[in-house]
């Protein structure tokens, strides 16, 4: 068993890495193309169009991936004056909350994921081309977003298994009178 809890951390710790490179690498291309973009457009007054695309398709491909990324940092969006202000000081009380939420944000990825699966379907079978570059195929920007959507998921079921223990174990020294 520890073995087997042994490969699934250094596999999570390959992936969270692998996903922290590929944000860096997307925020510096992403960061030169639009700089190009307004070097072309603004100073040497001549704007072309495809880098405009290609910042687009960047942003929202390592965006996709930034999901997963500030899901296992838990730096994701929420509500942090009651965790923050009333929380504070009351260890159990805020065990249960950081376990409600995370059972919260898996419950509302997982009415999420049907849809999200029609998406990914329809843009396998149903290729979308560019605009302005009409063989590129833009499709991929829906798979990465199922792909980013389930990265989510196996972090937040990661932190989950975390929390719940760590709710556990406080539940124990408390009951154990430790406190």
């Amino acid at each position: 068993m520890s073995r087997l809890k042994s490969t699934f951390n250094k596999a999570m710790t390959f992936v969270q890495t692998a996903e922290t490179v590929v944000c860096a690498i997307g925020l510096s291309i992403t960061t030169l193309l639009i700089f190009a973009q307004v070097v072309n457009r603004y100073w040497l007054h001549f704007e072309i169009m495809i880098l405009g695309d290609l910042a687009l398709y960047c942003f929202i491909f390592f965006m996709f991936i930034a999901a997963a990324v500030a899901t296992w940092n838990e730096s994701h969006v929420s509500v942090d004056i009651l965790k923050a202000k009333v929380l504070q000081g009351k260890p159990m009380s805020l065990a249960v909350h950081r376990v409600a939420m995370v059972l919260l944000s898996i419950g509302i990825l997982c009415l999420l994921l049907p849809p999200v699966h029609r998406f990914l379907l329809r843009a396998i079978e149903y290729p979308e081309y560019g605009t302005l570059v009409r063989w590129f195929n833009t499709s991929w920007l829906m798979e990465t977003f199922a792909f980013g959507m389930i990265l989510v998921l196996v972090h937040l079921l990661v932190l989950a298994v975390r929390d719940v223990k760590n709710l556990r174990a406080l539940r124990a020294t408390r009951d154990r009178g430790d406190t």
